[in-house]
Formats: C-alpha cells, structure tokens, sequence
C-alpha cells in the first residue's frame, strides 16, 4: 500500500465520519420539536365557533377581501389570537419554504407542521387551543358558509 493511499483512506473516514454526525444532529434537532398536522384535529364547524371568533372572521371577510378583476386576495395576518399570542413561523433556504410552525410567545414554545407545508390561513388560537381552516381561501365565502369546517387542536 502506498502513503498516498492511506492518507487518502484516512481524509475518506473523517468525511464519513463528519457526515454521519451532521446526519445524528439533524435527527435529534427534527426529532425534538412538536409537531402538528393539521388535519388531525377536531373538525368544528363555523357555526359551532365561539361567536366572537365568528364574528372576527367575518369582519376580516369584509375588510381585507380585495377584487381586482376576476381575481379575489385576501390579505391577512396568519394568526388571529384571542387572550393568547402566538407568531406564525417560517424557516426558509433560499427561495423555499422548508418548514412552518408555530409559537407561543409568553413562553417560546414551538410547534412545526407536519405534511404539508402550506397550511391554510388564518389560523385562530385561543389561549392554548388553535382552529385550522380546513381549505384554503376560507374566508373568502365563509358568511355564505355557515358549514365550513376548522380543525380544533389543544397545543400543550
């Protein structure tokens, strides 16, 4: 065996084992989060909403629905906090949205979405219980639709 060779064996082994402890660290920071899917939840119609939460949609209905043509945007926050606050998260690498979450800011408690990264907005908390729309654009038709579906989860 030549030297060149097992100094390149030995540069080979470092990478490896480099590379397998970014892959153990990567494990356990994914692994230590909540997380949440969203579809698992309690599904709640509109009508069964607390009635201030029903009103507060209907108003960002009304007030924040902008027609431009044939195309309707709705520009809102994406959480709606009722005796609660909460912040929507989203980690980026580059141009792409590589995770989305939640956390509670009194005391930095973080939950991540599991699935799928586009979660339907405005989600609505109310202290530790969060409502989900079931589909996007909700809001756009929701005082049409008294049968809207939200998923309810009690974050802990």
């Amino acid at each position: 065996m030549k030297l060149t060779d097992k100094f390149q064996m030995k540069d080979n082994q470092k990478h490896l084992f480099f590379g397998m402890l970014a892959l153990l660290a990567l494990t356990i920071f994914t692994g230590c989060s909540n997380r949440i899917d969203y579809t698992d939840g309690e599904p709640v119609k509109f009508s069964d909403l607390p009635r201030e939460v029903q009103d507060t949609l209907i108003w960002w209905e009304e007030h924040t629905t902008m027609s431009i043509g044939d195309t309707v945007v709705v520009e809102l926050d994406d959480v709606i906090c009722f005796e609660s606050d909460y912040v929507f998260l989203r980690s980026e690498f580059g141009p792409w949205i590589t995770s989305r979450g939640l956390r509670r800011n009194r005391d930095g408690k973080e939950w991540k979405f599991s699935g799928n990264l586009n979660i339907p907005t405005p989600i609505v908390a109310i202290g530790d219980t969060i409502y989900i729309p079931s589909e996007y654009n909700l809001l756009t038709y929701i005082q049409d639709n008294h049968d809207a579906v939200f998923f309810r989860q009690v974050l802990k």
